[in-house]
This record gives C-alpha cells, sequence and structure tokens, in this order.
C-alpha cells in the first residue's frame, strides 16, 4: 500500500492562513495506543546528530479510551485535507480494542487552533498558576509571554509559589534565543527561578503542580504556539507520569545554571533592547 502523506496548509497558498502552522507531533497505533510529546522525526531528536548539543526532550505513551482523543485529532485533520480517494475508514472501524485500564488517574488531551477564539493552552496555564499552592515548574525551549500569562508567573511568584521555568544553554534559534532573554528581567525581579541547560537544547514541553496536574505535549511557552499554531496537549491529574516528570525535572536541574537578575541602572541600554525585542515577540 506504501505510506500516504498529505500537506497541511502549503506555503505557496496566498491566503490569511499562512502563519497557521501544524505543530503537534502524534503516532496512534490501531487506535489502542498513542504517543505524544515534543519529539519529531530527525536525527537530532534522538541525538544521533548533535548540532546543538545534547537535545532533552520528554515524550509520552497512552493505552485504552484515553487514545480515542488523538484518534479524532488525526481524523479530523485528514479528512479536511485529503482528496476523496484517499479518506479514512469507517468510524467504526477505527474503535479501539478493548483492553485492561489500569487505575492510575485521570488524562484528558486536547488540540489548540488558531480558527478558536480563545487559546485553551494559555487559558490552562493562566488557571494552573492561579491555582498552584506549592510549585509550578516548566520546561519550554521557547519564552515569549504574552500580559496575561506574564502576569500569572509574577502573581504566583509573590504569593510565595516555588516558580522555575528550565530553558535550553545552547539555542538552536540565537535570536529567538536572545528574545526570550528580555523576558528574564521582569520574571527573575519577581522571584521566578529560571535556570538554562549547559549540556545542549531543551526541547521539551511540560509543566508540573504540587505534584497533583502535570501537561505534557507539543505547546511552547511563546506567542506563536499558543495563538498562531495547532498544538496538542495532555493533561494528566493524580497519576504516575507526574512522580516521573518531576524527578526527571530535579536531575535535570542538576545539569543548569540559575539565571540571576542584572541592575538596571548599571545595564541600561540592556534594558532598552529587552523592551525593543518584545515589540517583535509576536512575528517569531
Amino acid at each position: 500500500m506504501g505510506i500516504h502523506c498529505h500537506t497541511f496548509n502549503p506555503l505557496y497558498a496566498i491566503k490569511g492562513t499562512l502563519n497557521y502552522r501544524d505543530h503537534r507531533k502524534m503516532l496512534v497505533i490501531d487506535g489502542r495506543v498513542a504517543y505524544s510529546g515534543g519529539i519529531n522525526l530527525a536525527d537530532e531528536y534522538i541525538n544521533e546528530y548533535e548540532k546543538y548539543g545534547h537535545w532533552k526532550d520528554i515524550g509520552f505513551r497512552l493505552t485504552g479510551q484515553a487514545v480515542m482523543n488523538y484518534v479524532l485529532m488525526f481524523e479530523e485533520f485528514w479528512c479536511a485535507f485529503c482528496d476523496k480517494n484517499d479518506e479514512l475508514p469507517e468510524r467504526h472501524e477505527l474503535q479501539p480494542v478493548q483492553i485492561p485500564e489500569q487505575k492510575d488517574g485521570y488524562v484528558i488531551s486536547y488540540y489548540d487552533s488558531p480558527l478558536r477564539i480563545d487559546s485553551i493552552s494559555n487559558d490552562l496555564y493562566i488557571d494552573l498558576l492561579s491555582q498552584a499552592v506549592d510549585y509550578a515548574w516548566f520546561y519550554t525551549p521557547y519564552l515569549m509571554l504574552g500580559d496575561g500569562l506574564m502576569e500569572a508567573f509574577v502573581r504566583a511568584a509573590e504569593r510565595g509559589v516555588d516558580v522555575r521555568i528550565l530553558m535550553p544553554g545552547i539555542p538552536d534559534k540565537k535570536i529567538i534565543f536572545r528574545m526570550s532573554h528580555s523576558y528574564y528581567q521582569e520574571l527573575l525581579d519577581a522571584g521566578v527561578k529560571i535556570y538554562e541547560y549547559q549540556p545542549g537544547f531543551v526541547h521539551a514541553k511540560a509543566c508540573i503542580f504540587d505534584d497533583r496536574i502535570c501537561t505534557v505535549g507539543t505547546v511552547n511557552l511563546d506567542y506563536r504556539s499558543l495563538f498562531l499554531h495547532f498544538e496538542n496537549n495532555s493533561l494528566f491529574y493524580e497519576s504516575q507520569i507526574i512522580h516521573e516528570i518531576k524527578a526527571d525535572y530535579e536531575a535535570t536541574l542538576e545539569k543548569c545554571v540559575q539565571m540571576q537578575p542584572y541592575d538596571i541602572k548599571k545595564y541600561a541600554f540592556r534594558w532598552f533592547f529587552d523592551g525593543l525585542l518584545r515589540v517583535f515577540a509576536p512575528l517569531c
């Protein structure tokens, strides 16, 4: 049969949706197993090719009824862009085989779309930061926050929540990395702890809250990912994966350097340049 491929929203299309890219990563097998996370199909994602040092990423595996959300995500987009000769089988043929499900908390999976009025992930992170009591820890390769999400980070830190952001030490895109740095000062001044991974590039997109909730998927903490891309995310509640990601986070911190705020009076030009960079952040 060969491999069936279709192009999503081609670049040559002249229309107002040119910026709408499909950033999701998912593999669904027989309607009963799904894989997702930050990993793309390229050598650097398995450290076969270390262009940016060691590549740090996170992925996960789902089985059982939780897989159906990923089946439907894929099916919806495939049917929207394929021709009549390459349609998917009827829905009933995609139902998962019934397999025993282990009781390991709860999971809900969703996708973000620029065609929606609201951004699910942006609103979710604001809500989770607002509810955090003990800690809120994030992995992200890029950091360009809108006003609402920035305020949520600042307020959480100011009320005593241990807020941490783990970033790359070696960037894959230098200008984007510099733009991300322009957000550091405001966050650091509020008490947010920012760490940079010294062995290489952090491509993981995950966050954990109070040993109870975590999200893992494809969503970066930047404007394009939160508002212009199609993304997918899974939220886990009281599941073993939360403790596994927390342990991974703590182990990764041992290879990081903690960032420190700078004296604005001493580095006035840097402060001005950072503010200028942030004007262009929504374009990147």
